[in-house]
């Protein structure tokens, strides 16, 4: 079929039909990198034996059988049917090269990290302003459909940064460098449970997205539980490495902990608030409430927190027969070693699966089990 060729390059393929071809292929190339990613697997598709462009931004009404010529792509500040697609191409391209950098066999050299960092944010820099991210608070005259495009693609230039740094969380050097990526992990997470909390108070009825909140999709869902579970992981660190509350004033880390605390708060009630309705949300919800006794009990009182919960949080002790191992995850991410969430997932989801199966397993930071998240 050739779809992976450009038309150009192809005889012939009319002017039309080879325009088509390329938006098929481009929609092609972004849900296989996305399924993948979900699956933990390489890409199917090698982006190096592929030389088809990138579609033009034209409205149907711009198309035509017998057609001659393309007429000039419109500006990506004009919605048109394959706006979409073609914003994301860019950031989409630079996401494989991560997730490949991530899933190599040999160890990626850090200044390889650097590099793929900056193209992302470029890649991201060059959207236009009305796909670039805002609060739907600040988004009332706009579609719905382009709320939710800025969000994915939010989504997708954040969760980027969280793979490509996610292997220095646990990593046992103290460097400028090491922490560099730390924080810019936890950074992104707590974008990502901002925006988690943003759409979550406009889904509300009443609010802006209340009519549209079918359009948060799966893999959205998912992306809101990798970032609470990076940030579950680097609090666990902080309290394997200190002895003190990780949120005692004067902490070198500029107040990030206090930051991911309450941002792990906030989205456990709202996990929690969605647990009569989805499974995943109550294994969330579990999850979160565990990590956030932890900081409590290691914190020790020495905050006063008065601010009120949105949400009724879950019971401090679920119910045996929904988490009957609860007290065994709680051993696991009490900060004392390195944590396999992708076992634990199939475990929440797998009820017959022994508790002793989640013992002794470590997180392999090079393999794939972190991908098994379900991102």
């Amino acid at each position: 079929m050739g779809y992976h060729h450009d038309p150009d390059n192809l005889p012939g393929i009319s002017v039309f039909d080879g325009e088509m071809r390329r938006r098929v292929w481009h929609n092609l190339v972004q849900v296989d990198a996305l399924m993948s990613f979900q699956m933990g697997l390489p890409s199917m598709i090698a982006t190096e034996f592929c030389d088809t462009k990138v579609p033009r931004n034209l409205q149907f009404s711009d198309l035509e059988m017998g057609m001659t010529t393309l007429p000039p792509g419109r500006p990506l500040s004009e919605n048109t049917p394959i706006r979409y697609p073609i914003a994301k191409a860019g950031i989409m391209a630079v996401f494989k090269k991560i997730v490949a950098h991530s899933l190599s066999l040999s160890l990626p050299t850090y200044d390889n990290t650097i590099v793929l960092d900056n193209e992302l944010r470029e890649a991201y820099s060059a959207l236009p302003d009305i796909l670039k991210a805002r609060d739907v608070s600040q988004s009332f005259m706009d579609p719905s459909s382009t709320i939710f495009e800025r969000c994915t693609l939010e989504m997708l230039k954040l969760k980027g940064l969280i793979v490509l740094h996610r292997r220095f969380i646990l990593s046992e050097v103290d460097s400028h460098r090491v922490e560099h990526s730390r924080r810019a992990c936890a950074e992104a997470a707590l974008d990502i449970l901002a925006r988690q909390a943003d759409i979550h108070q406009a889904s509300q009825p009443g609010g802006r997205l209340y009519d549209d909140r079918w359009m948060i999709s799966s893999l959205t869902v998912h992306d809101f539980l990798l970032a609470a579970m990076v940030i579950c992981l680097h609090l666990s660190v902080c309290l394997r490495r200190t002895s003190s509350s990780p949120l005692a004033p004067g902490k070198a880390d500029g107040g990030l902990a206090e930051r991911e605390y309450r941002a792990l708060k906030t989205s456990q009630q709202i996990w929690a608030s969605d647990g009569s309705t989805s499974s995943e949300a109550r294994i969330a919800a579990l999850a979160l409430d565990l990590m956030v006794q932890k900081i409590a009990e290691k914190d020790a009182g020495h905050i006063c927190r008065n601010e009120p919960p949105r949400k009724e949080p879950i019971p401090n002790n679920p119910p045996e027969d929904l988490f009957p191992f609860a007290g065994t995850m709680s051993q696991m991410i009490d900060g004392t070693e390195g944590l396999d969430w992708g076992l634990l997932d199939q475990y929440f989801q797998n009820q017959t699966m022994d508790a002793t199966q989640l013992e002794g397993f470590n997180m392999d930071l090079n393999g794939s089990n972190w991908f098994d998240l379900n991102q």
